[in-house]
């Protein structure tokens, strides 16, 4: 009798067990978008991403390879891949490899991969989508998950120093604001994404030395539907993009030891890539050691038609994008919009056509280290980050041997701070 008891009472435990268990696995959970902050959820039975997604998903693990499925809680369908490889939400089978996703760990983020076709979840494009990234440290196929851990804070370690690489890091809560803004007199709507993320660094090395560095990856500034959009008006389009990062209160304690990218006046098509080595040593006169801060802080941003200045002084970050050339030829100034060649002359010297990141969406592609004067200050920095939008509205009139162009600016800025804790690293 003891022992049938005894077999009960295990069997029970047993039973218990199981059920704590499938209730951690299936906890309730939304996911978001390190980029740009939008939510997975479904809209019709589609699987989208917004801002305003108010879904839950329940993780369940798929036997012991290390799979799980994603499984919303609204409508009990799941995430798959079943049709064609594209993206998808309904009843699955459970040996549907479409339908298991492995949750890779990067950067502190998650990716979300596909086990049928290996595809990387993603809005790199403005929706929700899946396939391969053209570049590993996509910020748009990163993902947080409520209920998981999250080293999104400053007091978490991410890295001990090693023999091999002598530096302590840790993250700072990232900076994450939005704002739009109609233009005077038109429907046009802008719009600033500013994301900024950082690390603060202290390196064990002789005489110690505490780094900060800020990155504005996944920001993002949007003109909206242009106002007028024809051959005899051009606007409101983006003229120029300027970025400033600067300590303020405390900054007597940092000097800005190196940023990136450097100035590129290339007006073609190219791809813009920013990579920071942050190189230590206590020194007012700079850095003296060579520490390097490089591998997943550098990142990849086409651009088309703009070029990038670094015009970045003393304790400052300043970076400048410009537009720089059109379809009518090289942009310095807005009559160099009209189309002036042979062609253009027997068209009605239409306005050219503008690239697309001047009429859609430019990212902001800057980066910077900072560096205490003191390896043992434990005060704190507060940095002022500013993007500003330069937009530009074009038109032009026909004479009878002669065309008149004129021109109206609007401005758009956003400002936030982020203050840094160097006590919080020692």
């Amino acid at each position: 009798m003891k022992t049938y008891y005894s077999y009960t009472k295990l069997a029970c435990l047993l039973a218990l067990l199981t059920w704590m268990s499938t209730l951690a696995i299936e906890a309730q959970t939304s996911i978001t978008n390190r980029w740009t902050g939008d939510k997975i959820g479904l809209q019709n039975g589609t699987p989208y991403c917004s801002t305003a997604a108010t879904d839950s998903w329940i993780v369940e693990q798929v036997g012991d390879g290390g799979y799980v499925r994603l499984k919303n809680v609204a409508t009990g369908t799941y995430l798959h891949t079943e049709n064609g490889g594209q993206l998808g939400s309904g009843a699955i089978q459970p040996g549907w490899w479409s339908a298991m996703w492995s949750l890779v760990s990067y950067d502190g983020y998650t990716q979300i991969v596909n086990r049928w076709s290996g595809g990387y979840l993603h809005n790199q494009n403005g929706k929700l989508e899946i396939g391969p990234l053209d570049a590993p440290g996509w910020w748009s196929a990163q993902w947080s998950m409520a209920g998981k851990a999250s080293n999104n804070n400053a007091s978490n370690i991410v890295a001990d120093p090693t023999d091999a690489d002598p530096r302590k890091r840790l993250r700072l809560t990232p900076l994450s604001k939005d704002q739009t803004a109609t233009i005077q007199g038109t429907t046009q709507t802008c719009e600033f994404n500013m994301r900024v993320n950082g690390f603060l660094y202290a390196f064990t090395l002789s005489p110690s030395q505490k780094l900060v560095h800020l990155t504005t990856e996944g920001s993002i500034a949007k003109t909206g539907v242009l106002a007028s959009n024809t051959s005899d008006k051009r606007g409101f389009f983006l003229e120029k993009l300027e970025i400033t990062i600067e300590p303020t209160t405390g900054a007597e304690n940092v000097y800005r030891d190196v940023d990136a990218p450097p100035t590129d006046t290339n007006t073609g098509s190219r791809t813009i890539t920013t990579s920071i080595s942050g190189t230590g040593g206590a020194s007012k006169d700079g850095p003296s050691a060579g520490v390097e801060i490089g591998g997943s802080d550098s990142w990849s941003q086409n651009i088309n038609g703009f070029k990038y200045l670094n015009n970045s002084s003393g304790k400052k970050l300043y970076h400048v994008v410009e537009l720089a050339s059109t379809s009518s030829g090289p942009y310095t100034k807005y009559q160099d919009l009209l189309d002036m060649s042979f062609t253009g002359s027997f068209s009605g010297t239409p306005l050219g056509t503008l690239p697309d990141q001047a009429v859609n969406t430019m990212p902001f592609l800057a980066q910077g280290v900072w560096q205490t004067y003191n390896g043992d200050f434990e005060g704190k920095v507060t940095f002022k980050i500013t993007y500003k939008m330069h937009l530009r509205s074009v038109s032009k009139t026909n004479y009878f041997f002669t065309v008149d162009t004129s021109t109206t600016t609007s401005d758009m800025e956003i400002t936030d701070y982020i203050t840094v804790d160097f006590g919080s690293i020692k």
